[in-house]
């Protein structure tokens, strides 16, 4: 486990990753929000043949939500419904068992470990999932 004075340098390390750039053509904007906290979420996406493709993000929140919309865009994945259920499950599963599945790539392990010592910010990761999900 990492010291916790390193934790914000590398959830602004995870933020870097995303498109947080206003895309010239989308098909739709997927929005979630937290009402705990006031995290936003904006998903800029493509549809193509009933899968989508996250081009870019949006939206005002915590370093963790940001961190987790980077992680999120930076696997350029065409998300198909039965996939992205899949995902979600083993993240919800994660972070309720507080054990990292061999089924999340190494980077986003290491984001989730830092996360079972804030329990209360779960939400804020699973926000960009939950956006995602209003797209199918």
């Amino acid at each position: 486990m990492l010291p916790k004075d390193n934790h914000i340098d590398l959830f602004l390390d995870w933020k870097t990753s995303g498109n947080w750039v206003f895309p010239a053509n989308y098909d739709s904007v997927l929005n979630a929000k937290n009402s705990m906290c006031g995290d936003e979420c904006d998903l800029y996406i493509k549809r193509e043949d009933n899968q989508i493709r996250i081009l870019a993000l949006g939206g005002e929140s915590c370093s963790i939500c940001q961190a987790s919309m980077g992680i999120l865009f930076s696997r350029q994945t065409l998300w198909s419904k039965d996939f992205f259920l899949n995902q979600l499950e083993i993240r919800k599963k994660c972070l309720n068992e507080l054990k990292v599945s061999d089924q999340i790539p190494v980077d986003e392990s290491r984001f989730l470990e830092l996360l079972f010592t804030y329990p209360n910010r779960h939400r804020c990761a699973l926000l960009p999932w939950v956006a995602l999900g209003k797209g199918f």
